[in-house]
């Protein structure tokens, strides 16, 4: 059901993908060429040597980098601003990378064609702006085509406790694909009960159901079994949900042993070359930000200098990957001996430890700006949880489920909670669920996201001292 209707939005994305290139390769070649704005100090290029060797190369390399990008993965829908970014990055790949290939064939006499330089310059924003506006009026027809076409699926959840809310969660995201949840087949009372669980045969009919999800404990072995008899004999499509999924600590992945089906509980996409990249990435950025920042890092050490007694840097022993300890560079914002009184506590707006530098440097979170410098030694990353305190780690291990998953990456100047609001003196549980998000979910792209909205926002980490 969800599978099938997916398979078909990404076709239709494909489709949109490949109608765009092309209205966006015609309006710039009219643009550059014949809009008087631009010089032709060259001449006006033959429009038929732009259709054979231009418009073959974008729809290649776009396309190619789009699915590389993961852009036709069965996803659920994106919001605009991963779309924007993704496709900005994707126009401006498709463009340099035509570039590259036709001055390479012709500087070795391959070919004899030359593309305009201001062409492809042209082609970045008025490619972006298509693609985009492909892409959201593909999926307003693909909902109104599917819900005609394809008919809505009433969907029928048997079970009633924390699993069945999940899966009813879940599927309530799918409404844009034609998923009607009618009710619940349950024998404990609620809400939106419709019937016991022998009560199937006279659910589906009266309400038309088209697929049944079973979310019931292992130990209702019995009626599991009942309900997919009865389901199969209704024509109905039957998901079975197991209900160790809450014993998962990250992500289930499955693997095989010499035959034997086993299940990974605490999988994560981190790994391997991905996990280079991440690094290569790291070290990249904290170079250059060091490199380009160095005249704001010494006026920032001058006005920390200048505001207070004491030292300029603040060294803090900070918890990091697999628990390890490692010590977190930041500019001096507080008094000194700050927590001589309090001990290890989080700030909160209006403290009268912080100084007066240090509240402006918090505001804007410049005093954050040195840990460039423990990302560079590899002790952090750009993106990750926000790395604690040992002695707030301690505290939290034990009473906040599953707070210790969040050392399984390293741990980063900016993240997924950070860049949703979640900072300072906010919901600890609410922010370890956005961070065991980014670990299930890790994706470059998705650094590239965190850190473009921590731009935008100027927020890099929650206020813990």
């Amino acid at each position: 059901m969800i599978r099938k209707r997916r398979r078909q939005l990404m076709g239709w994305y494909l489709l949109g993908d490949v109608v765009a290139i092309f209205l966006a390769f015609h309006a710039t070649y009219l643009l550059r060429f014949y809009s008087g704005l631009l010089d032709t100090p060259k001449g006006i290029p033959a429009y038929r040597s732009y259709v054979l060797w231009v418009l073959p190369a974008l729809f290649l390399i776009h396309l190619m980098d789009f699915a590389r990008q993961g852009y036709y993965r069965l996803k659920l829908r994106r919001n605009r601003l991963d779309d924007l970014l993704l496709v900005l990055i994707n126009a401006v790949v498709t463009s340099v990378g035509i570039l590259l290939f036709f001055s390479y064939f012709k500087s070795y006499r391959v070919i004899d064609f030359e593309v305009s330089h201001l062409f492809l310059a042209v082609y970045v924003p008025v490619a972006t702006v298509f693609l985009v506006t492909a892409r959201i009026g593909t999926f307003r027809a693909y909902t109104r085509w599917s819900g005609g076409r394809n008919g809505v699926s009433r969907v029928l959840i048997a079970g009633s406790g924390e699993l069945a809310r999940m899966v009813a969660e879940k599927l309530a995201k799918y409404r844009h694909f034609g998923i009607e949840i009618v009710g619940s087949l349950t024998d404990q009372p609620q809400l939106d009960r419709l019937g016991g669980l022998r009560d199937l045969p006279r659910v589906a009919r009266e309400h038309q159901i088209t697929d049944l999800f079973i979310a019931l404990p292992i130990r209702e072995y019995l009626s599991i079994r009942r309900l997919i008899d009865q389901a199969n004999r209704l024509y109905l499509d039957v998901k079975l949900v197991p209900d160790f999924l809450h014993l998962v600590s990250l992500r289930a992945g499955m693997e095989h042993l010499e035959g034997i089906p086993t299940i990974s509980m605490d999988d994560i996409p981190l790994r391997g070359s991905g996990l280079i990249v991440k690094r290569l990435m790291d070290l990249l950025l904290s170079f250059l930000g060091l490199l380009l920042l160095s005249p704001v890092l010494l006026f920032l050490a001058l006005a920390v200098r200048w505001g207070s007694r004491g030292p300029i840097f603040y060294r803090q022993v900070r918890v990091g990957l697999d628990g390890k300890h490692f010590s977190m560079f930041k500019f001096r914002s507080m008094v000194v001996d700050a927590e001589e009184k309090t001990g290890p506590v989080w700030s909160r707006p209006g403290d009268a430890r912080v100084t007066r530098v240090g509240r402006w440097m918090r505001k804007y979170s410049l005093d954050e700006l040195l840990q460039l410098w423990n990302v560079l030694r590899g002790d952090m990353s750009l993106v990750g949880p926000r790395p604690e305190r040992p002695e707030l780690v301690h505290q939290f291990q034990d009473h906040v489920p599953r707070y210790m998953l969040r050392h399984r990456v390293k741990t980063g100047m900016t993240g997924w909670a950070q860049v949703h609001g979640l900072r300072g003196d906010t919901s600890l549980s609410q922010r370890i669920e956005f961070d065991i998000f980014y670990i299930q979910n890790w994706s470059l792209r998705l650094d590239v996201e965190i850190l473009w909205r921590t731009i935008l926002k100027c927020q890099f980490v929650d206020r813990n001292l």
